[in-house]
This record gives C-alpha cells, sequence and structure tokens, in this order.
C-alpha cells in the first residue's frame, strides 16, 4: 500500500467523522432554537433537518465501507 492510499483512506475517515459531527452540533443548535420559543413550525424544521442529514450520514458511510470491502 503506497503513501497515497493511506493518505486518501485518512481523509475519508476523517471527512466522515467531521460531517458526523457537523450534523450533531447543527442538529443540536436546532434543537436549542426550538426550545427557545417552542411553535409546531420550528419543531417540523427540527425534525425534518435531523432526519434528512442522518439518512445522509447513513447512506455515505455505507457507501464507504462497501468501497474499502472492494479495495
Amino acid at each position: 500500500m503506497d503513501a497515497v492510499a493511506v493518505v486518501r483512506i485518512a481523509l475519508g475517515v476523517i471527512s466522515d467523522r467531521l460531517l458526523t459531527i457537523l450534523g450533531l452540533s447543527l442538529s443540536f443548535g436546532l434543537c436549542c432554537w426550538t426550545m427557545w420559543d417552542p411553535k409546531y413550525e420550528r419543531v417540523i424544521v427540527v425534525a425534518l433537518f435531523s432526519i434528512y442529514s442522518y439518512i445522509l450520514l447513513i447512506k455515505m458511510e455505507s457507501k464507504n465501507e462497501r468501497s474499502e470491502k472492494t479495495e
């Protein structure tokens, strides 16, 4: 395994983790915003954002796992 492959794998892991942390922190921020002044619109925004972002993260992580298994 050459150095380029190692760096590519490391960047893939780091970017996955950073996106997961970013999604979690944005969801937390929206939840705090919703708790500050709870309204139905804010609750719906938080729910849709959280569900959509985590579905995308799960798909991305499963895609990366499949590509790592083939290498």
